[in-house]
Parts: structure tokens; sequence; C-alpha cells
């Protein structure tokens, strides 16, 4: 296609530099596991049962044997496992602060898959099949990264992601309630969705992020956080391992918590409610699905928003 030249101007971005610019670029993190899964020709998968209901689109979908294993409070795997040589064993990477472990992990297992879905940050392992899903710590509306030393198995179709960029619109200008409908459809679009190229409008947004700069204040909001709530956190986190985490994992046996906070707008996700529904109440997981509240330190905030957030929990707790 020939380049146009003048004429109205499309949406403005800085075009410079993706973080991964090596990795291949697909529309989902569920379709990266799947890539993995289709060119390594597993035959059964392990993964923990603290995880995504997505995950599992591409395990149902190539009709693969599967077995969920036991994490423990240190979010690390609470079953010794010993894949076979057509098996796979996934590890999630939670909230980004994970990294040490998937490196003891990549030297003992030969069939590891890295879920970085919520450590994009957190650079692939040579040798080491990893994922990366971009909506999880950008304003985009897909794409992921796939780190694989295999050569593509087949050509693929691009997505296309203008028409499905409302919610990134709405909430720019009216705030997340007003977006939210939108942002649902959208989620409700990537399910089951076929094995696509990143769309170019999502390219193009990526090479614009000014990286350093995301990792910094991620980094410094979390830090602050954790200065300030540790002594509530029933987690053990060591933040001199985080590289740009995804959230505050906060852990507190609390009911009305997440609601509390919800009503002075302060919108934290559920990390994953299927959980709930499907293991015993008196299983970790089960505990992690209801009470873990993963508090925001993204780049959209700054240390005065991260004290907000600390002295409403704190008064909230000591009520």
């Amino acid at each position: 296609m020939v380049r146009a030249i003048g004429g109205y101007f499309e949406l403005e971005n800085r075009f410079e530099s993706e973080y991964y610019p090596n990795l291949i670029r697909l529309n989902t993190g569920r379709n990266c596991l799947e890539y993995i899964l289709r060119v390594r020709a597993y035959k059964k998968i392990y993964l923990p049962e603290y995880s995504c209901d997505a995950l599992m689109e591409p395990i149902l979908k190539l009709g693969l044997e599967y077995e969920k294993y036991p994490i423990n409070m240190q979010l690390e795997q609470d079953k010794i496992i010993h894949p076979g040589k057509d098996e796979a064993l996934l590890t999630i990477n939670y909230f980004g602060l994970k990294g040490r472990y998937v490196n003891f992990l990549a030297k003992r297992f030969h069939n590891l898959i890295v879920d970085n879905s919520q450590a994009f940050f957190e650079v692939p392992l040579e040798g080491i099949d990893t994922f990366y899903s971009a909506r999880k710590f950008f304003g985009v509306s897909d794409g992921a990264y796939l780190s694989i030393d295999s050569e593509p198995y087949m050509d693929f179709k691009q997505e296309v992601s203008w028409k499905r960029s409302e919610h990134l619109l709405r909430r720019l200008e009216n705030g997340p309630n007003d977006g939210y409908p939108a942002f649902k459809r959208n989620e409700e679009y990537l399910c089951d969705q076929e094995i696509k190229l990143m769309s170019d409008l999502t390219y193009r947004i990526l090479a614009s992020i000014d990286y350093a700069a995301v990792k910094s204040r991620r980094n410094r909001n979390f830090q602050y956080l954790h200065l300030k709530l540790k002594g509530y956190n029933g987690l053990s986190i060591n933040d001199a391992d985080i590289d740009g985490p995804m959230v505050y994992p906060f852990y507190v046996e609390n009911d009305d918590l997440r609601k509390e906070l919800m009503l002075q707008e302060i919108y934290t996700a559920s990390y994953w409610p299927s959980v709930i529904q499907n293991v015993e109440s008196d299983k970790l997981e089960y505990k992690l699905a209801k009470y873990l509240i993963p508090l925001p330190v993204d780049q959209r905030y700054g240390l005065l928003d991260m004290d907000r957030i600390c002295k409403l929990i704190i008064q909230l707790l000591k009520q």
C-alpha cells in the first residue's frame, strides 16, 4: 500500500520503540499460550489453581489433559511436579513479584511456560517460553507478546482494534464509570478469539510509551504502599525484587474493604472470581480470590494518590 501524504491528522502519538521489539506480537495472552501449546505439541499441562479462566480457553480448545496445583502464601507451588516429556508446567509471575522464583524454576524444569501477563517488565529467560499481556499495563484494547525459539507455524490475520477503543476514549474524557460498559464489551470480544497478529493501532500506541518512566513510577508507588501497609498485609512481600509491578497485592480478611474503597472511587479488580466457585472455602486459593485486593500503582498516579489509598485503608481497618 502506498503511504498517503497530507490530509487530516490521525490520533497523535510519538512513534519510537516497543519494549519488546524482537518478540512475536499477537492479539491476546491466552492466544500466546495456544501458540506455545500447538508448537510444542504438549499432551498435558500443569497450571496453578489460582489462575484466570482465560488460560483454560486454549487448553480446552485443543482438548489437552490438565491438572491444577495448589500454591502457598509465598505465591509459589505447594506441590512437587515432574512434567513428562510431552507435558508442560505453567507458572504465573504473580503481580510481577516472582521473578526470582521464575529463575529458580527455569533451572529445574525443561518444559516450563512462564505467564508474565502480570509482569510486563520481567524480560524473558533464554529458552523459556514466555508471554505477556499489554492491556493489563497500558491503555490499549488488546495486544500481547510471545517469546519462543521456534519459527512461526502459520500465517495469521491481523487484529483490528479501532472500533473497540471506545472505553479508552470515554475514560480519558468522562471517567471510569462512563467507559465501563464499553470496557466489558471489549473483554467479551477477546474471549474465544482465533490467534491474530497485534493490531496496528495497539502496536503504534505501545511504541510511543516512555517505558523507563512507567517502570520508575510503578516501583515508587509500590514501595510507598508497602512502607505504609506492610504491617497490615497478610502477604510477605520483598519490595527489593520489584521491577515495574502490576499492582500492590494487599491481603486482609475483611469482607467490606473492597466495597468501601469503591465508594471512595478507588477501584480494584478481583483475581479471580471463578476460583471461589471452583475450590473449597478452606483452601488458600479461595481466600486469595476473596480477600486479596490489588491496589493500583500504575503510571497514572503519584505519591499523593498512594497516600490517599493508605490513609483510607488504615482508617477503615482501625474502625
